[in-house]
């Protein structure tokens, strides 16, 4: 309980001036508002758009933009699935001897050369490809020019 005291004891015939407020109340409806707020401030994000406005110098606003390609190499018991956004589909099948690296290899030079200012690869292994192979096939596109690799936990769509 929370007092105020205003001037001494009673003077003459007055009263005291002595009052008690209770502060749970107050402190309770502050504690209302602080949640509402925290709550709704995800909401507020919901409405906003992330716009990335990178131009081109000498560029006009009405060029059309440049669609980034992305490749993607996911790793199956079965061998490789090299592949981009932009439709190509390459499987390379795994022999007896295991992942063919050397193929591997030879495609993503070959995808490098014709795209060499691309050089980011998504690598999605699958689910029980061992930790080796996965090392293996990302220095392969490693030495095949590809600098920008990611690791993926899912196949690009």
């Amino acid at each position: 309980m929370g007092g105020i005291s205003v001037g001494g004891g009673g003077h003459g015939n007055r009263k005291s001036v002595d009052a008690e407020v209770s502060l749970m109340p107050t402190i309770d409806l502050l504690l209302c508002c602080i949640m509402f707020l925290l709550v709704t401030a995800v909401w507020s994000r919901l409405g906003q758009l992330e716009v990335d406005q990178h131009a081109a110098a000498g560029g006009t606003a009405d060029a059309p933009a440049v669609e980034r390609i992305v490749v993607y190499l996911q790793i199956q018991a079965s061998g490789f699935t090299l592949g981009s956004t932009a439709g190509e589909h390459v499987e390379i099948p795994s022999g007896s001897g295991g992942y063919d690296l050397e193929t591997l290899h030879a495609r993503l030079a070959e995808r490098q050369r014709a795209a060499p200012d691309s050089d980011d690869l998504v690598v999605a292994p699958d689910d029980g490809v061992a930790y080796e192979h996965v090392i293996a096939a990302v220095d392969t596109a490693v030495t095949a020019g590809f600098s920008g690799v990611t690791l993926s936990d899912q196949p690009p769509r």
